[in-house]
């Protein structure tokens, strides 16, 4: 047997058919690191008197993305389909501790796997969010 030195184009994985896939690119422009989707997070499945501030925060975030230009895209996740496996179990288990302590509270705004904004927000600290800064 002998063995080979691996070359990058050794190492890729597949694509379709057995071909080589292509390489990585390199994702470093302002619209690569811009976060492609916005969760906002309810609980008005199981409070329909949380209707409201569910609504106002998909109306808060939407106008958020408009005003920064960003490309995000919003994702409305219930607390039913969160405990279904709609959102991963880190995610899940960083929203339950922050409910246990009280720094978090329905709806909740996470981008990145991030909660940064939870219950009544502001569209400017959903801005701050998407731009990568604090309010």
């Amino acid at each position: 047997m002998t063995s080979s030195a691996n070359t990058p184009a050794d190492t890729a994985s597949p694509a379709c058919c057995g071909a080589p896939a292509a390489a990585p690119t390199p994702q470093n422009t302002a619209a690569e690191q811009q976060p492609r989707e916005v969760l906002i997070i309810t609980d008005s499945c199981c409070n329909p008197a949380a209707a409201p501030a569910e609504e106002r925060a998909v109306k808060t975030v939407t106008e958020a993305i408009t005003a920064t230009g960003s490309p995000a895209r919003t994702r409305l996740v219930s607390a039913t389909e969160a405990l279904a496996g709609a959102l991963s179990p880190e995610i899940l288990a960083e929203i339950q501790s922050q409910l246990v302590r009280g720094t978090a509270q329905p709806p909740m705004v996470m981008i990145a796997g991030q909660i940064v904004a939870s219950g009544n927000f502001t569209q400017e600290e959903v801005e701050a969010a998407l731009a990568g800064t604090s309010a």
